[in-house]
C-alpha cells in the first residue's frame, strides 16, 4: 500500500531567511545549506531541489592533487550582516591548494583542499594553527569558511570524507570516521606551515566525525566545535523506536551524488529525479523504495542496515554511532556545543555536554537557541524570536579559537558555560510581516538544567489539561489510518520550526487537552514528559505528542514533541508487542525545551499516532521495520482519571531571578 502524497500548502513555503554565519556542514549558498528534510512531502519536494545544489559539482578525480589558487579574503562574506565587524572582517586574502592527497594508515587517500594565509597572493611564511573540517557533502562548500579562517591566521584543511567526492575508499556511515579523522588531524600537525595546535569545526555529520576522532584522542587536537551533533544515531534512526523518514532521505541524497552512480548514467539520472521529485518515492513502502539503491551495493547495504536493525543492538552500539557509549574515551578539550530547540539533536547536544563536563576537565560550553538543524538565525518558521535571537556563529568560531589554538583573550564569548534561549513573551522590536511575535530572551546558566519543579497536568476526557486528576474514570480515542496519516506540521529538523497547528488539529484522528487561558506566566525548562495510560486494537501501534503554545488568536504554537512505538516501551533493546484492548503505561519525553507560556495564551497537548513524512507510519501489523507492505486500521485510545490517571509533566522555573543577558554574551549579532 502506497502513502499518501500530502499536497504542498503556501504557509509550508515559509522559509526563514539564511545567515551567512550558519554552521560549517554547509554550502556557500542558502539552498546548498539548507539540506534539512521537509516538514511535509510537498515541502520535501522543494528541499529536494536545494539538496540536489548541493550535489551539483562534478565528482573530481581523486588524482588530481596540489592545484593552488589565490582568493580574495572577503569572498562569500557578508559584513553587513556582521555586528562584530572589526572583529570578524577578512583584511587579507589565502592561498588555496586544490585536492591535496591524504594518505590514510590503510594506503587509501582522502581529498582536501587546504586554505593558507596569504599576503599579497603569496603564501604567508610562518607556521599557524589548523583548522580541520571534514565533509561527506562536498568539500568545495568549505571556500568561504576556509578563506575566513585563513585571513585570520589560521590554516584550514577541508576534507571529503571516504568514499566521497574526490576522497578515495568506499564510504559507508560514520564508521570510517575516526581513524581517518585522526589520521588527517595528526598529517595537518605535521605539515611546515603547521605549529601543531589543531581544532575541528563542522555540523551534523562533520560533528559527528569530531567525536569520531576524540574518541582516539589524537595528539594534535587541541579544541572542538561541534554543531548540532547528537549523542546516539539509534534515538536519530529509530526515534521513540520510529523509523524516521529523513534516514530514507539521506540515503537517498548520498547516493545520488555518490561516485558509484556518476559511473552509472542510467543510474545516477533516476537518483537524480528522484531526488528533485521524491514524493511517489517516499509514498512507497520500504521494500519498494529500497530496490532503487540495487545497482549501488554500498548505498543499498546502507540502508538495508538501517531499516534492518530496529533495535538498540550491537550495530547501533559501535563507537561511532553511540557517542554516549564511550565518553569516557573522549579526549580532554575545550569543546562548544550548540543546537536548536527545534532540531532533533537537541537532547544528545545537552547529553553530550552535561556528561563530558562532568567527567572532564577542560571547559565545555554549551548554546542552544531558538533554531532548527540550520543554526543561528532570528526567525524560525512562522515565528520571529527578536533580533537578539540570532547569533554569528563564524565570529564565536573565531574567538574560540584565537582563545584555544593562540591563546588570545575571549572578546564576544562570555563567561557562563551554558547560554540557552527561552522562547515567549515578546519582541521589543519591530515584528517582519507574515511572522508570529514570538520573542524570547537569553538566559545565562552554570549548568544545565536549572532548579525546576515537575508540574503534572491531567488529561480529561472533556478535552482539557487540569491541576489535578479527575475524580472518574474515562477515555478518548481516535481511529489511526497509516494510510492517511496525520501530515508533518513543523517541528523538529524539519526546518519549518514554528508552523501553525490550528488546521491540522481540526482532524479527528487527533485528541486535544488544553487548558484555560493563563492567568499567570508559567515559564518551563528542561525536558518535557508525558505518562500516558493507553490501549489499540493492533498488536502495535505508535502514539505521538506534541506540546502547544495556543496564543490568545488561536495560533497554535508547536513547542516540543516527542514519540514511542508501543513495541518498544520497555526500552529500545525490548521488542514486546501489545495485547489488543489492554492497557499500558507509555513514559516518554518530548524532549527539552525554553519556554514562556505568558498570560492569556493556554498550554495544549496533542496526541495522535502518525506525523508523516517525518516519521515513517506505523503499519498496525507488527510487521518489522523494513519488511511491511500493508497496513491497518487500529483504534487507539487514551485513559484518564480514577485509577488511570494520564498526564504531562512540565518542568517549571524555580528561580524566576534569571535575568536576560545583553545581546552579545555570546556572539550575537
Amino acid at each position: 500500500m502506497k502513502l499518501p502524497v500530502v499536497p504542498l500548502t503556501s504557509s509550508s513555503l515559509v522559509s526563514p531567511k539564511r545567515r551567512q554565519s550558519g554552521r560549517q556542514s554547509e554550502t556557500q549558498s542558502e539552498a546548498r545549506r539548507k539540506y534539512v528534510i521537509a516538514g511535509s512531502v510537498g515541502r520535501t519536494a522543494m528541499l529536494a531541489t536545494a539538496f540536489w545544489l548541493l550535489f551539483q559539482p562534478a565528482v573530481p578525480s581523486a588524482q588530481q592533487s596540489g592545484t593552488s589558487t589565490t582568493t580574495s579574503g572577503t569572498a562569500g562574506y557578508q559584513a553587513d550582516q556582521d555586528s562584530h565587524a572589526a572583529s570578524t572582517r577578512p583584511e587579507s586574502g589565502a592561498v588555496i591548494e586544490k585536492n591535496v592527497l591524504i594518505p590514510m594508515r590503510d594506503g587509501i587517500a582522502m581529498a582536501a583542499d587546504v586554505y593558507r594565509p596569504a599576503t599579497n597572493g603569496m603564501a604567508s611564511p610562518g607556521e599557524f594553527p589548523v583548522i580541520v573540517f571534514r565533509t561527506p557533502y562536498n568539500k568545495d562548500g568549505f571556500q568561504r569558511i576556509g578563506v575566513f579562517f585563513a585571513s585570520h591566521g589560521f590554516v584550514a584543511v577541508a576534507e571529503d570524507c571516504r568514499g566521497r567526492f574526490a576522497s578515495g575508499g568506499k564510504f559507508y556511515l560514520l564508521v570510517n570516521e575516526g581513524p581517518d579523522g585522526y589520521d588527517t588531524i595528526e598529517w595537518a600537525a605535521r605539515q611546515p606551515w603547521s605549529n601543531g595546535k589543531i581544532g575541528t569545526v563542522g555540523g551534523s555529520y562533520s560533528g559527528w566525525v569530531q567525536y569520531a576522532e576524540a574518541m582516539l584522542s589524537p595528539p594534535h587536537l587541541v579544541a572542538m566545535f561541534p554543531i548540532v551533533a547528537w549523542d546516539d544515531f539509534y534515538k536519530y534512526a529509530f526515534t521513540g523506536g520510529i523509523p524516521s523518514m529523513n534516514r530514507s532521505q539521506w540515503v537517498l541524497y548520498m547516493a545520488a551524488a555518490s561516485q558509484e552512480a556518476q559511473q552509472l548514467p542510467s543510474v545516477r539520472d533516476k537518483l537524480s529525479e528522484t531526488v528533485k521529485n521524491p514524493d511517489a518515492w517516499l509514498s512507497l513502502p520500504p521494500t519498494e523504495r529500497g530496490k532503487i539503491f540495487l545497482p549501488l551495493p554500498q548505498y543499498s547495504k546502507m540502508f538495508r542496515d538501517l531499516y534492518g536493525h530496529p533495535r538498540f543492538d550491537s550495530y547501533w552500539q559501535q563507537p561511532a554511532l553511540f557517542a554516549a557509549g564511550y565518553y569516557g574515551q573522549f579526549k580532554d578539550v575545550p569543546m562548544y556545543f550548540i543546537s536548536g530547540w527545534y532540531d532533533g539533536t537537541a537532547g544528545g547536544v545537552i547529553h553530550n555536554d552535561v556528561e563530558l563536563s562532568a567527567l572532564q576537565q577542560s571547559p565545555k560550553r554549551l548554546m542552544i537557541g531558538p533554531w532548527p538543524h540550520a543554526t543561528g538565525d532570528s526567525t524560525c518558521g512562522e515565528a520571529y524570536f527578536g533580533s537578539s535571537a540570532a547569533v554569528d556563529e563564524q565570529a564565536l568560531q573565531l574567538d574560540w579559537f584565537n582563545h584555544w589554538l593562540k591563546a588570545e583573550p575571549y572578546k564576544i564569548i562570555g563567561g557562563a558555560p551554558v547560554r540557552i534561549f527561552e522562547m515567549g513573551g515578546g519582541v521589543q522590536d519591530t515584528v517582519p510581516a507574515g511572522k508570529v511575535d514570538a520573542g524570547g530572551r537569553w538566559i545565562s546558566l552554570a549548568t544545565w538544567p536549572p532548579p525546576t519543579v515537575a508540574n503534572n497536568l491531567y488529561l480529561d476526557e472533556t478535552g482539557t489539561l487540569r491541576d489535578s486528576p479527575p475524580q472518574t474514570s474515562g477515555s478518548s480515542s481516535f481511529v489511526d489510518d497509516p494510510a492517511n496519516p496525520v501530515p508533518t506540521r513543523g517541528g523538529y529538523f524539519q526546518g519549518d520550526c514554528v508552523q501553525n497547528q490550528a488546521e491540522v488539529e481540526k482532524r479527528a484522528d487527533i485528541l486535544k487537552f488544553t487548558t484555560a487561558a493563563l492567568k499567570t506566566p508559567i515559564s518551563i525548562m528542561g525536558t518535557v514528559e508525558v505518562h500516558l495510560l493507553a490501549s489499540s486494537t493492533a498488536p502495535d501501534t505508535d502514539f505521538i505528542a506534541k506540546l502547544v503554545d495556543v496564543y490568545p488568536n488561536g495560533y497554535s504554537m508547536i513547542v516540543a514533541e516527542g514519540q514511542l512505538r508501543v513495541s518498544y516501551r520497555n526500552g529500545p533493546d525490548q521488542l514486546s508487542l501489545v495485547t489488543p484492548g489492554d492497557i499500558y503505561a507509555l513514559n516518554f519525553s518530548l524532549g527539552p525545551t525554553s519556554n514562556l507560556f505568558a498570560p492569556g495564551h493556554r498550554i495544549r497537548l496533542d496526541i495522535s499516532s502518525t506525523d508523516f513524512p517525518r516519521l515513517e507510519p506505523n503499519p498496525n501489523t507488527a510487521a518489522a521495520p523494513g519488511e511491511w507492505s500493508t497496513t491497518a486500521i487500529a483504534r487507539n485510545a487514551i485513559y484518564s482519571g480514577g485509577p488511570y490517571s494520564s498526564y504531562l509533566v512540565l518542568p517549571v522555573l524555580t528561580d524566576h531571578s534569571l535575568a536576560p543577558e545583553s545581546d552579545t554574551a555570546g556572539g550575537g549579532k
